[in-house]
């Protein structure tokens, strides 16, 4: 593990310090799932944008998020994007399945 040093405004500390407590976790510990969770996010919220403009296939945004084909086609569905899937994308798509 990589060590990470920052400075945050007092008042977003004691958030932390809240939120850690409720949870029952020390500081780092809820820092690091912080952390995570936010990379996560972003990275969604990245993909899906690039799905959106058509730069990576529904496929491909899958297979950048871990999720299988339908799960990416509901995802898409619950952020407002239109779902422009063609019988060819279909075709390719099927042969990584088999």
């Amino acid at each position: 593990m990589a060590t990470v040093t920052t400075r945050v405004d007092e008042n977003i500390m004691h958030e932390i310090d809240r939120y850690s407590e409720e949870k029952q976790m020390d500081r780092a510990t809820f820092l690091r799932n912080l952390i995570v969770q936010g990379l996560s996010a972003e990275k969604e919220r990245e993909t899906l944008q690039r799905y959106r403009k058509r730069e990576i296939s529904l496929a491909k945004a899958a297979e950048l998020l871990n999720k299988d084909l339908v799960a990416m086609l509901d995802l898409a569905k619950l952020e407002g994007i239109h779902i422009d899937y063609t019988e060819d994308e279909l075709c390719e798509d099927e042969k990584g399945l088999w």
